[in-house]
Parts: C-alpha cells; structure tokens; sequence
C-alpha cells in the first residue's frame, strides 16, 4: 500500500534509512510491551504509518540535507560539478567537449572555456550546475529508469544515513540502556533481546557511520554524476542520430 502514496526514492533514500535508525525504539517498545506490535501504527498501510514512515523519512533527509554541504566542500565541490571542470582528470577532454556540445544543443547554454574557468572559477561553477539541472530534468524525461537514477537513489541513502549517524547512535544507545533499566525494575535478566540488538544497533552506527560512509557516500555520489552526464550526452546524440535519419 506504501507504494501507491511513495515513490521509489522516498522508500529507499528516506524510509529506508529513517527505520534503520528507528529500530532500536521499536524493538523495546515491543519487548517492553509485545501488544504494540500488534498496533495498526506499524502496519504497511492506513494514515498513521503513512505519517508515521514519512516523518522519520523526512528527519533523515534534513539530516542529510545538512550534512551535504560541508561533504561536498570536502570533495573539491559537487561531483556533477567537478567532473565537468577542465582541471578535473575524470573525464577527458573529448568527452568534456561531447558533453558541451550536447549541452549547448539541448538548452542553448554555453559553459565557460577553459580561460575563463581559469579566470573565474566560481562563475564556471554556476554555469555548470545551471546546466546539470537542466540534465537531470532532461534525464527524467527520457531515461527515468536509467542507471543515474539507481545511482542517485543510492546516493540519498548514503548521505541520509551518514547525516543521521549522530542521530542513529544515541538512539541505539538510548534504545540499550532503556531495555536493560527496563529489565533490572522488572526482574527480568539484564541482557535480554532488546539490549542485544541496542548495542549491536549502536555499534552497528559507529563502524558504519564513521567507517563506511564517508568513502562510500563519495564513491555513489562520483558514479551518479558520472553515469547522468554520460547517460545525457549519449540520449542527445541519439536524438540527433534519428533526426538525421529521419530526413
């Protein structure tokens, strides 16, 4: 039923990554009391728990959103961006020229040359992201299912959780040390289900959050910006090839 009211990149680039961090919570709310999880809230489906997967998809992404910032400053600038300047080695010259060309045949846009990226670098930057906006609605239009929009699905999960680390491990520890408390006033034994899969939880925050993501984040977001540029200037010369044809 979540499927009809969210598409594909909400579920996995928000949802996704929003339960993750969500999971210690409601594994001791059902050890703490085994009748929630019988709640409607926790369903698949009715207003409560489209409300309530979207609230903590949309927590996630601010995080995400927030962290994406000083990532991308990290990285030398954003990676649709880098690639596309002529002192970055991703891409050759002639493809950079390709890319261009097609640019300035689908948008009537004209990126800056190399003497004056070199001269105002800021203003080569803007008229390259200007650009790849207009990429990307080109690339929904005419390749929504392509391999850029894996990637960028991927991309949105990645940074999503790595924003959210912070987040993810207190909840996690929070999570552990409320189930063992919970325990000891009940009567119960200390390690129990819920302080287990806490800690794992929590260390689980810890080596991925701090460990994985960061390389990872960056290694998805490189191969979205290549694979839309790539997947454009390929669709633009396709056109440009039936168009002949067709004459």
């Amino acid at each position: 039923m979540i499927e009809k009211y969210l598409d594909e990149y909400e579920l996995k680039a928000r949802i996704a990554p929003g339960l993750i961090v969500a999971l210690p919570v409601l594994v001791d709310a059902t050890y703490a009391a085994p009748i929630l999880s019988s709640w409607p809230i926790f369903a698949a489906g009715g207003v409560c728990s489209l409300a309530l997967v979207y609230g903590l998809g949309y927590v996630v992404r601010a995080q995400g959103k927030a962290v994406e910032a000083a990532l991308w400053k990290q990285w030398g600038g954003p990676p649709s961006v880098r690639v596309m300047r002529y002192s970055d080695p991703q891409f050759g010259s002639d493809l950079k020229d390709s890319i261009r060309s097609a640019v300035a045949k689908e948008f009537s846009l004209t990126l800056l040359s190399h003497t004056e990226e070199i001269k105002t670098p800021q203003r080569a930057d803007i008229s390259i992201t200007d650009a790849f906006r207009r990429v990307r609605q080109f690339l929904r239009q005419h390749d929504p299912n392509g391999l850029w929009s894996k990637l960028n699905i991927e991309y949105g999960f990645c940074r999503n959780l790595l924003g959210s680390r912070m987040t993810w491990a207190a909840v996690a520890l929070s999570a552990a040390v409320v189930a063992a408390f919970y325990s000891a006033q009940s009567g119960a034994k200390l390690l129990n289900p819920a302080v287990v899969i806490g800690f794992f939880a929590f260390a689980c925050a810890m080596y991925i959050g701090w460990v994985v993501l960061p390389s990872t984040t960056k290694r998805i977001a490189d191969g979205y910006a290549e694979s839309a540029w790539m997947a454009f200037v390929q669709l633009s010369q396709e056109q440009k090839s039936a168009a002949t044809d067709s004459k």
